[in-house]
């Protein structure tokens, strides 16, 4: 998932925000799924932009209460109900939606592409999700949504402070969650035993270490030939942990060397292990070690 590029946000253009903080991944086959923050503390917006006919959703968290506007699908007026903060609306992108707003708003919006549905579902064995079924105009208290989505807004806030395999992570609990409880998908009881190759592990581990931009779960998952749900849980079983635990315990080993054995200062070693700025060093390695970088080198001596 990266911050917002040459990408064609229709969502941020029908609230009139071409500049809103915005991720992007990948994660699924290529699939784009796209999360945007959206907000207005002013009264009276009045009416968003219809966007383009797609085979797509729009999941929102609505983070602000906004109970005072007037919803329409394909023209029709529906009569909002429960938008509260917190709750989860859908928004079904074949029926024209479109938002007359009086109150101010707060939300966090994300794209959602059938296709990306189809792909969790492959992925797990399961029948295509044919679609997600809630009532136009309702929104529903929903705190996987709610926690998943809201996990978001320091990543599109500082895009360089989180890691893409977390960023990954969230879009494909979040897809999977959706296509459970609202597209009915049953779970494969299919359990995948072993995990992964040793030269598969090898390859994987390479890649995660010598590249520094973006490399998303679905390019380390084509590596080893397996679906991006095989592939996470052939590595958890191999190493332990998860590929994004892995990356940040890998730097903070890296770390750990520069430490003890040069008087390089916290921000050179931030940098040359990875990390975006010497405040993420910090963090990280504080809830590995239990810690400071600072405190642990002068206990060393």
């Amino acid at each position: 998932m990266k911050a917002r590029g040459n990408y064609h946000n229709h969502v941020a253009e029908a609230f009139r925000s071409p500049q809103a903080p915005t991720l992007i991944t990948r994660a699924l086959h290529k699939s784009t799924m796209m999360a945007t923050e959206l907000r207005c503390d002013d009264r009276n917006f009045g009416r968003t932009a219809s966007m383009p006919w797609e085979d797509a959703y729009l999941i929102a968290l609505q983070l602000r209460s906004c109970p005072d506007h007037d919803l329409f699908f394909d023209g029709r007026y529906v009569r909002p109900q429960n938008y509260h903060a917190g709750v989860t609306s859908i928004y079904d992108l074949r029926t024209d939606p479109v938002a007359d707003l009086r109150d101010p708003y707060h939300s966090i919006m994300f794209y959602l592409p059938r296709k990306s549905l189809d792909s969790i579902a492959e992925t797990t064995g399961a029948a295509p999700v044919e679609e997600l079924r809630h009532q136009p105009g309702v929104s529903v208290d929903d705190p996987v949504v709610h926690h998943l989505l809201s996990s978001l807004l320091p990543a599109a806030l500082n895009p360089d402070a989180s890691h893409p395999f977390f960023l990954d992570h969230v879009a494909l609990a979040l897809t999977a969650h959706l296509a459970y409880r609202y597209g009915g998908m049953q779970v494969s009881r299919q359990k995948y035993r072993g995990g992964l190759a040793k030269w598969q592990e090898r390859r994987v581990k390479e890649l995660i270490r010598e590249t520094k931009d973006e490399l998303p779960l679905s390019r380390l998952a084509d590596e080893c030939g397996l679906s991006v749900r095989h592939f996470i849980r052939a590595f958890k079983q191999s190493t332990g942990v998860t590929p994004h635990r892995w990356l940040l315990k890998d730097r903070v080993d890296r770390a750990l060397n520069l430490l003890k054995h040069s008087r390089l200062p916290l921000t050179d070693i931030a940098l040359r292990c990875g990390f975006a700025d010497q405040s993420h060093f910090t963090r990280v390695f504080t809830g590995l070690v239990g810690m400071s970088p600072g405190m642990w080198r002068r206990k060393q001596g």
